[in-house]
Formats: C-alpha cells, structure tokens, sequence
C-alpha cells in the first residue's frame, strides 16, 4: 500500500479549553504520553493542571531517548514527588490538541502504578504545571472537571 499523502486542506485542531485552530498537516507532531493511575485505599491521585483548569492522571509527554514506562516514572516523580513502580498498562487513547499553540496528535498510555513502598510517600506538588494534588475517592471523583478519557481508564481501574 502507498504511502498516504497529508490532506490538502489544513486541520482543525481544538486546544485545551477547546477552541478551534487551523493547522497545515504538515505541522503536526506526535505527541506521546504516559499517565499513572494510583489508587490507594479506594482512592485515585489526581493532579489539578494549571493549563486546562482540569482534574487529570499525574503523567506527561515521553521524550523520543525514553521508554513509556520510563517517562512515566520521572514525570510521575516530577509531578508528584512520588516514587513509583509501573505495573500493568490500562488502555491507550489517542487525539488531536492544540498545545502551547502547536498542533499535536496525541498518543495517551495509561498503566496502573504503585508506589515503591521504601521510599517516602509525601506528596510534592510541581508548581510550573499544577495548582493542586489530591486523592479522591474513586465515587467522588470530579466527573464534571476531568477529560473524559481520563475518566474512561478509571473506570477500568483495580483498587
């Protein structure tokens, strides 16, 4: 099979707070990303992003030298101060977003995770990314405040 040509028109592409932006096809990069799911005693950690105003999975952008398991430990660690260890990947969802006004299609890997019990488990928010850290309980989790594929990987979570 040939190799597919870019459209000829440019791509609509909303951004976080969902407003439309037109991109060439050209400028769209992949993004990958990996996002932990931590529950604890019937309990989610969620972090509260500065950029969407959103209730998410701690996790974030995989750089291109690192493995998705990888990535997600130190952006997990960066995030949240906590050290974790991953274990079982939950699902993969995938999207086109605008960020930081450049347009990417979006590869989301959620695992479920746990902490490394030896190591210390207080939290420490990344304040260049996050307004708050918090653990719900997973029946009063903020439905109305969250990305709904974030919300469809919770659903699929063992606690």
């Amino acid at each position: 099979m040939p190799k597919p040509n870019p459209p000829q028109e440019p791509l609509r592409i909303p951004d976080l707070s969902g407003s439309i932006h037109e991109f060439s096809p050209q400028d769209v990069r992949f993004r990958p990303g990996a996002y932990g799911l931590l529950v604890r005693d019937g309990n989610i950690l969620l972090s509260l992003s500065k950029f969407s105003q959103k209730w998410d999975l701690p996790g974030g952008g995989i750089e291109p030298w690192e493995s998705l398991e990888d990535g997600l430990i130190r952006e997990f660690f960066e995030e949240t101060g906590l050290s974790i260890q991953v274990r079982t990947m939950i699902g993969v969802r995938e999207s086109f977003i605008t960020f930081f006004r450049h347009p990417f299609h979006s590869l989301r890997f959620y695992y479920q995770v746990e902490l490394r019990m030896h190591l210390s488990a207080s939290l420490s928010l990344e304040p260049q990314e996050l307004l708050d850290l918090k653990w719900w309980n997973l029946h009063d989790i903020p439905v109305s405040r969250m990305n709904q594929d974030d919300l469809a990987m919770i659903g699929q979570v063992k606690s």
